[in-house]
């Protein structure tokens, strides 16, 4: 009996131990933006502490991309050796050197619309024991573009906008120095003329020229209308007469 039970358990010790190490734990998730045609970097680095110290152990890393199905893209072995299921037209470039070290990162070459999806990098001890797995979200970058040319043609529309207004604002404000009435004191101007009234009032030269120009014209008057109409000279003539 207990020989038996010594066996069992050196049966499936292994196994318990290699379920506690199969816990599938989500370490990463990542979103990377990319643009048609370019190459893009989707990174998958492990902590030596997962890979063991055994390096001819059955350590591997799967890359799989989910867009409306999962499928399998290839296979990198810690030792180095790499199996493609899906090599995307040899668009893929991988890194054999590097995975001893944890690092399983590729390289995803001119990308294409259909590559826009997610990825999941998936360390496996074994054929079916998922240790962890990573997470890397690839989006098109066109969004966050057409957000800049629009803020740039906001901000060049704005400009306009403001040099417009100034523009309006200085051709109004030249228009109005323009139009502007010429102010006029008129209480300098009453005061003249108070003053040059005053001046013929208190001169006495200047009243008798004044007289003397007026008694003139009246002189200059009568003597056109004596000489120009008979009628008037002749009125003239009988008053003298009935004098005498």
């Amino acid at each position: 009996m207990f020989v038996f039970q010594a066996v069992w358990i050196f049966l499936f010790l292994p196994t318990y131990s290699g379920e506690n190490l199969c816990h599938s734990e989500l370490l990463i998730h990542s979103n990377i933006t990319a643009e048609l045609q370019s190459d893009i970097l989707l990174p998958c680095n492990f902590h030596p502490t997962l890979l063991g110290s055994d390096k001819t152990a059955d350590i591997a890393v799967v890359w799989t991309q989910k867009n409306t199905t999962t499928h399998s893209l290839l296979e990198i072995f810690l030792w180095g050796e790499v199996r493609f299921w899906d090599y995307k037209s040899g668009r893929i470039k991988t890194f054999p050197k590097l995975s001893e070290s944890g690092n399983f990162s590729i390289v995803l070459q001119k990308v294409q619309l259909y590559d826009l999806s997610l990825y999941r990098c998936e360390l496996f001890n074994g054929f079916n024991c998922s240790i962890a797995y990573q997470e890397i979200n690839l989006y098109q970058c066109s969004t966050q573009s057409h957000q800049s040319i629009w803020i740039i043609v906001g901000a060049f529309t704005g400009g306009i906008v403001l040099l417009v207004v100034l523009a309006t604002c200085w051709f109004h404000a030249k228009r109005r120095q323009k139009i502007t009435p010429v102010e006029i004191d008129y209480e300098n101007v009453a005061g003249a003329h108070s003053d040059r009234g005053r001046a013929s009032i208190e001169n006495p030269i200047y009243d008798t020229s004044s007289q003397s120009k007026s008694n003139a014209c009246v002189r200059q008057s009568e003597e056109g209308l004596s000489s120009d109409i008979p009628v008037y000279a002749t009125v003239k003539k009988v008053k003298k007469v009935n004098r005498t």
